[in-house]
């Protein structure tokens, strides 16, 4: 796999590590990628002829190095206005010029616009469906806000694809591969809130379960497990563990929450209590190693009063 911004050896000769941006690093990105790249090129084409944007940053897994030809385009562009209330018309500007600039970039399916973030940041987020399978999820910021997070660690897997000017100088960590750890570090106190929202969701379970409502027993067992996936992801040092699956799979296949294939089961009842019970071990299994590795006080007594209402027979 790619590795987050490639890194090379130094063309002076020393051995020191460069971490590749813009068009080096499109370049470098390998073969099974070429749909993305191929866009992402077009794209900071644009950004080049376009006078508001100041970049073009890729992350998730692009970023990170853990994309295959499945993966969608997780991007941001930034644009040269203050945050907030100040820059929301220029934000709006620049909208339209991405709308303008969709079909050129490969046959359009559909294109979902929408507000995202807080209401105050005015950002505005474009989804679109091209044709051959290439997904591009955008949204237009101000630069100001992109900068803002870089230098709170928050953003340790973007890349810049484009790059009006110099990086921001009080960033002095690489485009692309600097540590960012600390705005990602999970707390015990999160810890224990995954672990309490996981035994609420399987008390839910064990509810729906003694109504008869399958349906529902089932969903809240599909939720239980999404907690269960952070806490074992949180437990293992990846790198967005509220993520949950996705991330489990970019950072170990093959370390998986022992049991967990027997959380999963159809829609009848003796099924669905056998995993609502495996659910229980499993999310204590993986409460633990995350408290273990991030020292949190867990919820016990809600993991007790859950586990004996999950052994009662129906």
């Amino acid at each position: 796999m790619l590795m987050a911004g490639p890194v090379l050896g130094s063309a002076d000769g020393s051995g020191a590590a460069a971490v590749l941006t813009g068009r080096a690093w499109l370049a470098a990105l390998p073969d099974e990628l070429a749909a993305q790249r191929r866009l992402m090129g077009r794209l900071a084409d644009f950004c080049e002829a376009w006078p508001l944007v100041m970049s073009l940053v890729v992350g998730c897994s692009l970023g990170r190095g853990a994309a295959d030809a499945l993966s969608d385009i997780d991007a941001a562009l930034g644009i040269d206005t203050p945050p907030g209330e100040a820059g929301a018309a220029a934000i709006a500007s620049a909208e339209a010029m991405v709308a303008a600039a969709l079909p050129e970039l490969g046959a359009l399916v559909d294109v979902l616009w929408h507000h995202t973030g807080p209401d105050s940041q005015h950002a505005r987020r474009v989804f679109a469906q091209f044709a051959d399978g290439t997904q591009l999820d955008l949204v237009v910021v101000a630069e100001a806000d992109i900068a803002a997070r870089r230098r709170a660690g928050g953003a340790p897997d973007f890349v810049a694809v484009y790059q009006a000017l110099p990086g921001d100088p009080d960033d002095d960590r690489p485009a692309g591969g600097g540590s960012g750890r600390d705005a990602y570090s999970v707390t015990g106190e999160q810890v224990r809130e995954w672990a309490f929202h996981g035994w609420c969701m399987l008390i839910d379970a064990d509810k729906y379960l003694r109504r008869g409502s399958l349906w529902e027993a089932n969903a809240r067992l599909h939720e239980a497990r999404h907690y269960t996936w952070a806490l074992w992801a949180a437990a293992n040092g990846a790198l967005y563990p509220w993520h949950g699956l996705s991330q489990v799979f970019d950072h170990d296949p093959g370390n998986l929450p022992p049991g967990i294939e027997s959380t999963v089961a159809g829609l009848d009842a003796p099924g669905l209590r056998r995993a609502a019970r495996a659910s229980a071990e499993v999310l204590a299994t993986a409460s633990e190693a995350a408290a273990r590795r991030h020292p949190a006080d867990l919820p016990a007594a809600m993991a007790a009063y859950v586990t004996r209402a999950l052994s009662r027979e129906l």
